[in-house]
Order: structure tokens, then sequence, then C-alpha cells
């Protein structure tokens, strides 16, 4: 397919590095712009152009759409991701996790050069309050913290200003190490240091929280496909906007988690000890079962997203 100009918002966290690199050196080489806020990218690729934007204010993002656009594609990785933080700074969550700048800036866009661009954001599954197992896209939505009410706030401003837009809600993302170290524990690298320190106690894990835990290099494969479509048949891609769950076809808790690592690294399982949830005091209120279903979003692009086992086989071969 043609190349085309990407502009990944958030692309110095986890998500956006490994997007940065599947898509400026892929098969296709698009055409690559990213924001960073403090701290730019030392390893991306030398296609790959850094833009500095502050995602609370939106300073800086104008620019970036006026130096390096017109952009056929915004895939928006930015959000305050971490519950404590948004319950502690909801107005500085909410304004970043509803994209107003970025919606602003494509609207602009849009007028001077009449260019439509694809959106492809990334919501979260604790968008769901939590009260029972496999959540579909048409289920009721009723967050219990303040991270969730202002990710569904996001969808509600793309629906409302962005027809052409793919919403992901994801669950977590685990994956390899990422090119550059990222200003957040990583919970795949944090359970692997835990089960492998046999000198220190092993911590305890939720055993009755549920979630689908979702590979990064599936989610980098979506978003090609769906630059792909974009490139290919963008009328067709039209049809598809809307809302998808993008999480793993496993529904697991925290234990079970640690349980696989455990079993793929060849650490002693008897060392781990499964929790409660209520029995751990915490400021935030995290729902209890969000695992998702997410056959809707495998049909409409052709994915199937790899089990946990399969994954972490994959992660630790290399």
């Amino acid at each position: 397919m043609p190349a085309m100009k990407v502009l990944i918002v958030g692309g110095s966290g986890y998500l956006g590095q490994f997007l940065i690199h599947a898509l400026a050196k892929g098969p296709a080489t698009h055409q690559v712009a990213f924001t960073f806020s403090s701290r730019t990218l030392t390893k991306a690729p030398a296609n790959a152009v850094a833009c500095k934007v502050d995602l609370v204010s939106g300073e800086g993002l104008r620019e970036a759409f006026q130096e390096q656009g017109p952009f056929q594609a915004v895939i928006n990785c930015a959000a305050v991701s971490q519950p404590g933080e948004c319950e502690k700074k909801p107005e500085q969550a909410r304004s970043v996790n509803v994209p107003s700048a970025v919606l602003d800036c494509l609207k602009q866009q849009q007028s001077e050069h009449g260019t439509t661009a694809c959106l492809i954001h990334f919501s979260t599954d604790q968008v769901y309050n939590g009260s029972k197992a496999w959540w579909n896209e048409d289920d009721v939505c009723s967050p219990v913290n303040v991270y969730g009410q202002t990710k569904l706030q996001g969808e509600q401003a793309i629906k409302d200003r962005w027809a052409h837009s793919i919403i992901l809600r994801s669950s977590i993302i685990y994956g390899q190490e990422p090119p550059e170290p990222v200003d957040r524990a990583l919970f795949l690298s944090w359970l692997d240091k835990a089960l492998s320190d046999v000198q220190s106690p092993c911590p305890s894990f939720f055993e009755d929280e549920w979630r689908c835990p979702t590979y990064v290099q599936d989610i980098t494969s979506l978003c090609g496909k769906i630059l792909e479509l974009e490139s290919s048949s963008p009328k067709e891609l039209a049809a598809l906007a809307g809302v998808y769950n993008m999480g793993g076809p496993d529904r697991l808790s925290r234990l079970d988690m640690a349980n696989e690592v455990a079993k793929v690294r060849g650490y002693d399982s008897s060392r781990i000890r499964g929790v409660a949830s209520a029995s751990v005091s915490r400021p935030v209120r995290s729902p209890q079962d969000i695992s998702m279903k997410s056959e809707r979003l495998e049909s409409a692009f052709g994915i199937r997203f790899k089990p946990f086992c399969t994954a972490l086989h994959e992660i630790y071969a290399q």
C-alpha cells in the first residue's frame, strides 16, 4: 500500500513506541510523526519526526499538524491512565483523556486541506463497571472511577465531532520491553522480576479481578490493517467506524497471569499466593470483572488476538 502521513499522539509511551517502530519501519514505511511531552526518543527510526506537545494544554499540537501534515491518519495513544492520578487531578485527567485539542486540529486540517483523516483512539475496559463477565460493546457503560469516566467522556466527544474514527477499548497491554524506558511500571516486567527474585517475599496477587490482557504486537498489527484499509478503501473503513472492545481471548486474574508467567519461565509457582481484592485497602475503586468479548473487532478486521500463554512464549523466546 502507498505510504501515508501518520501522527502518533503519545508516541513516547509504551504502545506509542511500538507503533512508531512498526509503522515507520514496516513494509509500507509510513511517514510517521509523533508527539512527546518532556523526553523525546533517542532510538526512534531516523525517518520518524518528533514533535514536542503539552497534552494537558494542547500547546504544540497545532504546530505539529501545520508543519508535518496534512495527516491521513492520527493514532491517539495519549492518556492519563493511572487511576490514582486521575482521582487526585480529575481536571488534568479530563484535559488529556478527552482529546479536544486533537479533534480541533483534525477539524482545522479538514477545513484547510479537505483531508478527513482516520482517527484511531485508544479507550479502556474501565468504562464498564465490572458487575459481570464478558462485556460487549452494546452494554451500558457506568464507570466506577474518574479514569473510566474521563475515557468515556473522550469516546463521546469523538462520536460527536469526528465520525471517521475507530475507538478501541483496551484491556491491560503487555509485551516486550519497549525500545526506550517509560515513566511507569510495566506489569509484565514487574511480575517477572517479582517471581524471579527468590530472595525476597513474593507479593500476593488479586484472585478475583478479571481482565483480558492484550498483546502489544497484536495491537500494532491491527493498526497496520486499519491504515491499509484507509489507504485502499476508505469508504469500507468508514462503514466500520465505531467503538470496539480490544481484549485478548483469555479472562484472567492477576493470580492467573502470575501462574502463567511462572509456568513459561520455569519459576517456582508454590511461592505464588492469591488474595481477595477486598482485603487490600486502595484509594481508588476498581471494577471487579471487565473481561470483554472482542469478536466484533476480530471479525471486522480479520484478526485474531493471541492467547496470553502463546504471547508469553513469543516474548521470552527473544
